[in-house]
């Protein structure tokens, strides 16, 4: 019960993904010891740590750049949470990613419509009036990653494992909320990651021709995308077309000139990066002067940028090509070979729910603990286990 809860939860909102953590680990026996899987993963991580301390040393901020450093070692952790904590069936929990994300879309949708807020002292729980939602704290961007978890979970559900009818009507409604609360989010990030996602989705031949026996309910699902567009036409039409207008604030333009500075750092500290965690200390020296296509009055802000709005450059820049290497080596080995392994539809599933992280983060650098738990249940079997010992 606390595991089914707990993926609800964390699924509805971040702060409940924290308390999550502490059951998993309380959960998992010796996990010090499964921190360690094979020799190879060893070698990895110990060039990754050293990696990640020689970024440090270089770095302007020594300390706090080691701390930084660790957050890899931390992700591993919660793939080893993900893979030996977790007990519930597949199904179950793509099904319960479902279920929290539509509450979220639900509280999104009714707040919005009833223009409803609540605070407990200057802490939003709700924010109706908020331009592109406002729960619990958590703002546009990382509603919408929680969403999109949402929407590809149902879409996976619906055209792979339900049968009766009482089912799809009940996946179908949890759509519904993941699909009306998307839109409020407005999120460009968003959209690249559930496009990413639903490629993903189709690309199996067996998902296929699931799909096109459900076909009524395909264009049910593509239905209801076009209603909440048109519900929230005005909104989400003028955040698409602001996106593209070039000397217009909100526009694309205003990523591209944060990322070409992002590139320049990176290519001055190709090997090392500036330090984990250092690049809103060394931004500013490589952030262009000028940039014709962001309005001059907020140059200032934007050269003085706080984030890099990209994963992958945000490990680029601060552990350079060296450490970024080794983690995204280790990261992407384990999906490889968690789908390698026994595969099956429900665990192409959850490869759609991850790409739609990897999708989203090449224009935000956010977080989840979905990733690294979604991919600890990847790799979860035993008899996988066993041969990865072999």
């Amino acid at each position: 019960m606390l595991e089914k809860l707990g993926l609800i939860f964390s699924s509805f909102s971040y702060i409940f993904q924290i308390p999550f953590v502490f059951y998993l680990i309380l959960r998992v026996k010796k996990l010090r010891i499964k921190f360690i899987e094979d020799d190879k993963d060893k070698i990895i991580l110990v060039l990754l740590f050293i990696s990640g301390v020689i970024s440090s040393l270089l770095s302007s901020k020594k300390l706090e750049a080691f701390l930084v450093s660790l957050i890899p070692f931390i992700f591993v952790g919660f793939y080893i949470l993900g893979k030996e904590g977790l007990k519930e069936s597949n199904k179950n929990i793509i099904y319960y990613i479902l279920l929290g994300s539509s509450i979220l879309g639900f509280i999104l949708f009714v707040s919005r419509i009833f223009k409803f807020s609540l605070y407990i002292l200057e802490f939003p729980i709700v924010d109706g009036n908020a331009p592109r939602g406002l729960v619990l704290g958590v703002k546009s961007q990382g509603l919408s990653l929680l969403l999109e978890f949402g929407i590809v979970s149902g879409i996976g559900l619906l055209v792979y494992f339900e049968r009766n009818i009482r089912d799809i009507l009940k996946i179908l409604l949890l759509l519904v909320f993941c699909i009306l609360g998307f839109m409020i989010t407005e999120t460009r990030g968003g959209i690249l990651g559930i496009l990413v996602g639903l490629i993903v989705l189709i690309s199996n031949k067996e998902f296929l021709n699931q799909l096109k026996r459900k076909w009524k309910y395909v264009l049910l699902i593509v239905f209801l995308f076009l209603l909440a567009f048109f519900i929230f036409f005005n909104q989400f039409y003028n955040r698409l077309t602001i996106s593209l207008q070039k000397g217009r604030q909100g526009s694309i333009y205003e990523r591209i000139y944060i990322y070409l500075g992002t590139l320049r750092m990176i290519k001055d500290n190709l090997l090392f990066g500036v330090g984990p965690g250092c690049f809103v200390y060394e931004y500013p020296k490589y952030a262009l002067k000028n940039f014709p296509y962001v309005p001059e009055f907020i140059l200032g802000e934007l050269s003085h940028a706080v984030t890099t709005h990209n994963i992958y450059f945000y490990f680029l820049s601060g552990w350079g090509i060296i450490g970024s290497s080794f983690f995204f080596y280790w990261l992407f080995k384990k999906i490889y070979k968690g789908l390698k392994f026994n595969y099956s539809l429900d665990k192409h599933i959850i490869l759609a729910i991850l790409m739609v992280y990897f999708g989203h983060v090449l224009l935000d650098d956010l977080f989840s603990i979905h990733v690294p738990l979604l991919i600890g249940l990847l790799n979860r079997n035993k008899e996988y286990t066993l041969v990865l010992e072999k």
